[in-house]
């Protein structure tokens, strides 16, 4: 993670988890993590919906230039990366891992700006799945809040395979190297390849074989 304030979300979704594969959305308490409420956002999914924003901190939405609640969260991407995002986010949800994207953001005057996008999923509800995130930016441009981003390109993807971390001393450990899955998505492509952990991570234009389907 390049931000200070993913990390300090990651180790709250790692202690609130403990020995399970993720938390309860009702554990999340906004008290714990006030830093970074400005940028956190819930998405709602089910088997038929698309994923959409619960809620989107004040941050993010100013970002955006948008109220973003209720709309979905693959329309913050350019167009050929949407199906990506769509199976980034299943995948996720299914194999309950953590996810970091790295993401040039681009305005409506046609600035960039790169963003980091966090995805940390939530142990399912009968009907409902829900993953809890962040976006921040990867540094503070001059022209940010006041030069609405329009739409988002993929520039890496990274998984943390999160299963080898121990509990010590109640407090959990970082999560072992060899534990982590690179997802590579090439700028050229809207296919992903999952590399077991100790493999060297792929160029970014790679052309890769796409996902098994769910």
């Amino acid at each position: 993670m390049q931000h200070g304030r993913s990390n300090e979300l990651i180790a709250y979704w790692e202690q609130l988890r403990g020995t399970r594969a993720a938390p309860e959305r009702s554990e999340i308490a906004p008290a714990a993590i006030p830093r970074q409420l400005a940028d956190i956002f819930i998405l709602q999914a089910s088997q038929d919906t698309e994923a959409k924003f619960r809620l989107a901190g004040t941050r993010i939405c100013s970002i955006h230039g948008r109220e973003l609640k209720d709309s979905a969260f693959e329309l913050l991407w350019q167009a050929r990366d949407r199906r990506s995002i769509s199976r980034l986010l299943a995948n996720s949800i299914t194999r309950k891992s953590p996810v970091a994207i790295n993401a040039e953001g681009i305005s409506a005057r046609q600035r960039t700006a790169l963003f980091e996008f966090i995805l940390l999923p939530l142990a399912n509800e009968v009907h409902e799945q829900f993953l809890i995130g962040m976006i921040v930016a990867l540094g503070q441009p001059f022209w940010l809040e006041s030069d609405s981003i329009v739409e988002s390109r993929i520039r890496s993807i990274t998984t943390l395979d999160t299963s080898r971390s121990q509990y010590a001393g109640g407090s959990r450990s970082s999560p072992s190297p060899k534990g982590a899955i690179h997802t590579i998505i090439g700028q050229n492509t809207d296919r992903l390849q999952l590399l077991d952990g100790g493999k060297s991570s792929l160029p970014l234009k790679t052309r890769a074989k796409p996902l098994p389907p769910h």
